[in-house]
């Protein structure tokens, strides 16, 4: 059976974006053949659980919050990605999340990911709006008012309501998180978060070494 990484992402982290921009290069160079398991999810329900709500970046100190975003903009210029600071921060991304997971559902959800994300992150476009998610679905040759329509069920409603219950339970408590060796629900294994811990996450999922 293939190595099987889990990567949980909120489309309202930029830290996500340097992180899922990379994940597939690195994993094939590292550790090929090894399965990525694309998780959406939302932060904002963790958040909510916390007795004095933080957000990472919305509860900090004017300084903090500047070398935050000088940090991102440092990272993106050296992982050559492209990056725009976002006019609306954070980005609203329910829709996003549970368009991806019919995506994902249906075969096409990566390449939906880097493209929700670049437009995001390098393009500051609204990813909230259904014109913007229709134009990036038909972008990738799909039938965007059917992915639509399904995004907006109650089924796949539900669905990511049990993702982000799942991320909860499974102790995950931040964005991006890379779990090595999960379980069919993407969690029970060796959990690293943040986009600063990729590379060592795929370094442990090659030889763990504790």
């Amino acid at each position: 059976m293939a190595l099987r990484l889990s990567v949980w992402f909120d489309y309202a982290s930029p830290y996500s974006y340097l992180a899922v921009s990379r994940v597939e290069r690195l994993a094939a160079a590292q550790l090929p053949g090894a399965e990525i398991d694309w998780r959406p999810f939302l932060l904002g329900p963790i958040f909510q659980r916390r007795s004095s709500n933080p957000s990472p970046f919305q509860d900090v100190s004017p300084a903090e919050r500047g070398y935050r975003w000088r940090d991102i903009e440092r990272h993106a210029a050296l992982y050559a990605i492209p990056w725009h600071r976002p006019t609306r921060y954070p980005p609203m991304g329910l829709n996003a999340a549970r368009l991806t997971l019919v995506a994902l559902a249906e075969g096409w959800g990566a390449a939906l990911i880097q493209v929700v994300y670049r437009a995001a992150f390098a393009e500051d476009r609204d990813i909230a709006d259904t014109d913007v998610l229709h134009s990036l679905v038909a972008g990738l040759g799909r039938d965007a008012p059917a992915a639509l329509a399904r995004a907006g069920a109650g089924e796949i409603k539900a669905d990511l309501t049990r993702q982000v219950e799942t991320a909860i339970n499974g102790g995950l408590f931040g964005a991006p998180s890379f779990v090595v060796g999960a379980g069919p629900d993407g969690t029970g294994g060796e959990v690293f978060w943040g986009n600063d811990r990729l590379e060592q996450a795929l370094t442990w999922a090659a030889k763990p070494w504790l």
